[in-house]
């Protein structure tokens, strides 16, 4: 009887001993819930049938955007993001060139919050501008304006370096509409298509956390 509550009792504190142990395991890693700020950097890329020319002289650059995010659960994320990008003019005779995008949209975020790594899929509304001045045109030089709306279809990761903060990369698709055209401030009666894809590596502070 005194062995078998001796090991009782040893049990008992071996238990309680490790306790601390898996409440380690299992602690928060992550969260996408209220208030959250982001700064990003990308690289861009677009084509269009329509600026035939100029996507392939002028196809890609790099640039910034900064993001606001909120969650409503840790599944459901409500955000709003501007980003903008500035083309290489290596092969262009321009003076400047840059797409600029305004999106909103919802981001489904996956895994649990013990999980430093979170997956997330995201879709949205972009409202884009296309800025390019004095390009040349023949004998003369013009400015380009193009804008207009598009899908938005994106995804990424996130992993949590230490609550409140993140480092995200996303990957996001934009295309399906039509732009207005403006050739030195007069609008053209054609419409182009414009596809972009965009990919950031950026940060994000979870407000909520601190």
């Amino acid at each position: 009887m005194r062995s078998f509550w001796f090991t009782s009792i040893l049990i008992a504190y071996t238990l309680l001993a490790t306790a601390p142990s898996y409440g380690q395991t299992l602690r928060q890693r992550s969260t996408t819930e209220g208030l959250s700020l982001g700064i990003q950097g990308n690289v861009l890329s677009w084509s269009s049938d329509y600026f035939q020319y100029l996507d392939e002289q002028a196809g890609s650059g790099s640039g910034f955007g900064v993001r606001v995010g909120y969650g409503f659960t840790q599944r459901l994320e409500a955000f709003g993001q501007y980003d903008i990008s500035f083309m290489s003019l290596d092969q262009l005779d321009a003076e400047a060139f840059r797409i600029s995008s305004l999106t909103g949209g919802l981001r489904f975020n996956f895994r649990a919050t013990t999980r430093p790594l979170r997956p997330y899929v995201e879709l949205g509304y972009a409202r884009r501008t296309g800025k390019l001045d004095q390009v040349v045109n023949g004998n003369s030089y013009d400015n380009l304006l193009f804008k207009g709306g598009a899908l938005h279809v994106g995804g990424g990761l996130s992993y949590y370096v230490a609550l409140p903060l993140a480092i995200t990369l996303n990957g996001a698709f934009q295309g399906g509409g039509k732009s207005a055209i403006q050739v030195n401030g007069f609008d053209s009666s054609n419409r182009a298509d414009v596809t972009t894809f965009r990919v950031s590596l950026g940060l994000i502070l979870y407000l909520s956390e601190l």
